[in-house]
């Protein structure tokens, strides 16, 4: 007996308008823990119940350390805030990058390192695609998306920059 292979049908073409009206651009969660110390502290414990784990110390110091460290998670978690980013068009990142070009001394770095010189400057281009980007919570203006930015951490801003390019590059 053979089996027959059932071929799916083929795909409705459609009209230009159609395709046009069924795109949409790819959004990402982008989760921040705003407390610091928190997320500090989670990094230290998680650390330190490693450390104990590995030298076998005593059941009474790691579950004592196990218990501060899920203190600290949930302090961490209560202070987690997330933001919604959605790709901007390809055109929108195009400007975006021509408004933002690479500084000399950025491009004097590269050369000094043998590396490509970059497409933009990356420190005022992130600042300015995450704003373009953030749906939510929406900023009332860019003075204060601006200030915001300005208050956060290297690793707060990283996470935002990493999630901005991620979510831009989805297909």
């Amino acid at each position: 007996m053979t089996t027959r292979k059932t071929v799916p049908p083929a795909p409705a073409r459609l009209t230009f308008a159609e395709i046009r009206e069924r795109i949409s651009r790819p959004r990402r969660i982008v989760a921040l823990t705003l407390d610091a110390e928190a997320a500090a502290q989670v990094d230290a414990l998680e650390e330190l119940c490693e450390r104990l784990r590995a030298t076998d110390a005593e059941p009474e110091q790691l579950a004592t350390a196990t218990s501060a460290l899920r203190e600290a998670e949930h302090a961490a978690e209560a202070s987690r805030a997330e933001c919604i980013l959605e790709s901007v068009s390809h055109r929108a990142y195009q400007e975006l990058r021509v408004q933002h070009p690479a500084t000399r001394e950025q491009i004097e770095e590269a050369k000094r390192r043998g590396v490509p010189e970059p497409a933009f400057d990356a420190d005022a281009f992130s600042a300015s695609l995450v704003f373009a980007q953030l749906i939510e919570p929406r900023p009332v203006d860019r003075e204060d998306f601006d200030a915001f930015w300005a208050e956060l951490s290297d690793g707060q801003l990283g996470r935002l920059w990493d999630g901005a390019l991620a979510v831009q590059l989805t297909t």
